[in-house]
């Protein structure tokens, strides 16, 4: 990942540096009730050996982020604008069938809930080798050892007997597991994790995360990591990206910006998660108010009306000007806010 100031000028350098780069990202789903502007101008790039975190509450445009990079948003319905490009190849251009060819071979995909995105008809492995098989024209015996190679890298115990098993008879962590297995099945050069470790126990959590962890250190993967939870950024990511209603409003060196945010959000997101630091009977400080409803967004900065600070900033800029992501401290970030830096880090 690039410094802030090589972000920021994303549109005056070539886009073939980074393993990802994605510009002017823009997603918009057509509904009965309008036009849902989930994804607004978003701009980011991920190199090899790099982890980027997206991170913002439900609805802020991560998860239709991630499946608008693999092409798997129903295009009956849904708009995608900008660029994305992959390893020198505009992926925004191409046709299902050659999109298809990228699709777990180069560019893999974790899905949110294991349970429902595995198949409860058929065995582990089917799941893991059947779209490896038609990718790469191998037999079943040499896909079945690779299932079984790939079920034992990732921790599953007895991987050639539990490879006939089926979803159902593992637990949550280890369908998890399976799920990272298939994942890695065509050795990509990037995986998109979607709350990989939601609705885990934190001893499972911290397993699944080293896990991809060693991976990456072996493989040099990139990772695109989608979460809500601002413990797995701090373990893990290297790069954060914070996003609200479809844009990015901070996004530097993980290590810093969890640190000392300089963005109103990320300071509300980080106050309203407890630290073993903290005093323990202390209450935690929600952010106030509910996230936009993105079929009509508010004016100007879209979290004004729940921002503290906005009654320090002159006029009425933040309810009629969207405020422009640009540098922020001289630590490598950058940040989208009408109010100077020094006023919200006071």
């Amino acid at each position: 990942m690039g410094t802030a100031h090589e972000f920021a000028a994303a549109a005056e350098r070539p886009l073939l540096r980074s393993l990802l780069a994605v510009e002017d990202l823009g997603i918009r789903f057509h509904t009965e009730g309008g036009t849902v502007q989930a994804v607004n101008g978003l701009s980011f790039n991920l190199r090899r050996g790099r982890t980027l975190a997206v991170v913002g509450e439900s609805g802020s445009g991560k998860s239709a982020t991630g499946l608008a990079l693999l092409g798997l948003h129903d295009r009956r319905r849904t708009e995608v604008s900008g660029r994305v490009e992959f390893d020198g190849v505009e992926l925004s251009g191409l046709d299902e069938r050659r999109m298809s060819s990228y699709r777990g071979s180069r560019i893999a995909m974790v899905f949110q809930d294991a349970l429902t995105a595995l198949s409860p008809y058929h065995t582990v492995e089917h799941q893991l080798t059947d779209a490896y098989r038609r990718r790469t024209g191998v037999g079943r015996r040499q896909a079945r050892t690779r299932a079984i190679d790939m079920l034992a890298r990732v921790g599953i115990p007895d991987p050639g007997r539990r490879v006939d098993e089926y979803p159902h008879e593992f637990s949550g962590g280890m369908r998890q597991r399976v799920m990272i297995a298939m994942a890695l099945m065509g050795e990509p050069d990037l995986v998109i994790a979607d709350e990989p470790t939601t609705a885990l126990d934190v001893t499972v959590q911290a397993q699944i995360l080293e896990l991809l962890t060693e991976i990456q250190a072996e493989s040099q993967l990139a990772i695109l990591l989608i979460t809500h939870d601002l413990g797995v950024v701090a373990g893990v990511a290297h790069d954060v990206m914070v996003m609200y209603a479809g844009r990015c409003v901070e996004y530097g060196p993980a290590a810093r910006v969890l640190a000392a945010p300089e963005h109103p959000y990320t300071t509300g997101l980080l106050r309203s998660v407890p630290t073993l630091s903290g005093d323990p009977d202390s209450e935690l400080v929600p952010i106030a108010g509910s996230p936009p409803n993105l079929l009509d967004p508010p004016g100007g900065c879209a979290f004004h009306p729940r921002c503290e600070l906005r009654t320090q900033v002159s006029g009425d800029r933040c309810t009629t000007v969207v405020p422009i992501l640009g540098p922020g401290s001289a630590d490598g970030r950058t940040r989208a806010c009408h109010l100077a830096v020094e006023r919200i880090t006071a």
